[in-house]
């Protein structure tokens, strides 16, 4: 999985977000997986994610924990918690680990971090991916903070001009974790960092990009 690498922002900020994923393997372990699912929701429930569910079950934007578990089933889809500090992520790495579920998982985060995790818990990761970062005509991006939320959904689904509004309404009064909640609930597969989209519309835009026309 990779949707969940290109995260923007400087490093101390993405030292608090970290996407916790697994997935049954059609044909060889995902007839049947519905127990397995259900689980792997649970242990990352225990330890109080910011987001929690997938792109058939939901997530904690428009749904409580127990909804989202009560939703699992035999899906052939990711199942994503996401954390805000590391120990916690190892903690829930620790658990599912001791768990055994036989479902391939995924630690998306900065790297030194969730190789100090492996080191910890003494596995050896089966493959690393990295981000290369933004190629082509980057002038014609949007604002580093607009980045810092649309690209929190791998697939692309938040809108810049969306969060441009949500950010006016917040300037203006509007309950900005409500705000990230109406924002988040747009990724599907529930990899937003809601306490990142809340952080950064309580920021709004320090360098806007000059108006043309």
């Amino acid at each position: 999985m990779t949707h969940s690498l290109h995260r923007f922002g400087d490093e101390e900020d993405l030292k608090q977000d970290f996407v916790v994923m697994a997935m049954p393997s059609k044909g060889l372990n995902d007839v049947g997986s519905g127990p397995k699912i259900k689980r792997h929701l649970e242990i990352c429930a225990k330890h109080h994610p910011v987001n929690l569910g997938g792109m058939k079950v939901g997530n904690a934007c428009d749904y409580s924990f127990e909804e989202i578990i009560s939703h699992s089933n035999d899906y052939v889809s990711t199942f994503n918690g996401v954390f805000t500090d590391r120990d916690t992520v190892r903690d829930t790495v620790k658990e599912l680990k001791e768990a055994n579920l036989g479902l391939s998982t995924v630690i998306s985060g900065v790297y030194t971090e969730t190789k100090s995790i492996a080191d910890e818990l003494g596995f050896v990761p089966h493959t690393v991916n990295f981000s290369l970062g933004i190629w082509g005509k980057k002038e014609l991006l949007p604002e580093p903070e607009i980045l810092e939320i649309v690209t929190l959904c791998g697939h692309g689904m938040i809108s810049q001009h969306l969060v441009r509004f949500y950010m006016n309404k917040v300037a203006k009064g509007y309950d900005a974790h409500k705000a990230a909640l109406e924002l988040g609930h747009f990724c599907y597969c529930a990899i937003a960092n809601i306490d990142r989209i809340e952080t950064v519309l309580r920021k709004g835009i320090s360098h806007p990009k000059e108006q043309k026309g």
